[in-house]
């Protein structure tokens, strides 16, 4: 009887260890760890203090030479009177060619420039009359004409290729100062139409 009850406790012992099945974990990597977000930190800067701008009717003054000249002086201020008209309503399309109310005053307005500022022409080239000089500084060209003519007392802009002048907002007149060539234009050859009422 005790072998039989031995012998029954060998086979459930045996049974048990055979049913038993053996689970082995693979290795797993390591996790990377997690990079904390960086602190965000709130500086208070205080008030944002004014900064100043520039004028833009004036030009920034050059940068000194660093060879030690001094700067080319600037341009006297403009004498006379200035344009205070609003600008014009009209569309500047089909101005007719009658006759120029302000071509005395742009004739004026060459020859100073002419006396005052020679070094924008070469005067050993000439188009089309005595005194049309080829321009060989265009951008100072079609910028100081419009300022002699505010001398004038007349308002004035250069709208690309031609010299507006009014002195109203009735009308105004076109003036063609440049040929394609870059000289000076001249005389009755440079009128070319006016605008009613005026567009700028």
């Amino acid at each position: 009887m005790k072998a039989g009850n031995w012998l029954v406790g060998l086979l459930a012992v045996l049974a048990a260890v055979a049913c038993t099945t053996l689970t082995e974990e693979l290795p797993q990597q390591p996790e990377a760890p997690v990079a904390a977000p960086p602190p965000i930190i709130i500086v208070n800067p205080g008030p944002i203090p004014d900064v100043p701008h520039p004028d833009p009717t004036t030009a920034p003054a050059p940068p000194p030479d660093p060879g030690g000249a001094p700067p080319p002086p600037a341009p006297p201020p403009a004498s006379g009177q200035s344009c205070g008209l609003p600008p014009g309503n009209g569309s500047g399309n089909d101005c007719p060619r009658q006759s120029p109310s302000f071509l005395g005053d742009v004739e004026s307005a060459l020859t100073q420039l002419i006396a005052e500022e020679p070094g924008i022409f070469d005067k050993s080239e000439i188009q089309g009359c005595g005194t049309c000089y080829k321009v060989v500084d265009v951008q100072r060209y079609i910028t100081r004409m419009p300022q002699l003519m505010q001398q004038r007392g007349l308002c004035s802009m250069y709208d690309g290729e031609e010299l507006a002048v009014k002195n109203s907002n009735s009308f105004n007149d076109q003036y063609d100062i440049l040929t394609s060539g870059m000289y000076i234009r001249r005389d009755q050859g440079s009128y070319r139409s006016t605008c009613y009422p005026a567009w700028f």
